[in-house]
């Protein structure tokens, strides 16, 4: 049996983090060391998975 699991990895927090400080896409990859598609699908997977845990913690309000 095959289990699949996503890894995170820092490359994905980094590329979340280069872009909102201000740095370019192009820019980004060349300090990972990836593509362009690369470093926005990287800070993409970020976004993605730190905004479904932080929805899977808030409290219901009402």
């Amino acid at each position: 049996m095959s289990i699949d699991h996503h890894v995170h990895t820092d490359d994905e927090r980094d590329a979340f983090q280069l872009h909102e400080s201000g740095l370019t896409w192009t820019q980004i990859a060349h300090e990972i060391g990836c593509t362009e598609a690369t470093a926005q699908a990287f800070a993409t997977a970020y976004q993605q998975r730190t905004d479904t845990a932080a929805a899977q913690t808030q409290i219901t309000l009402f």
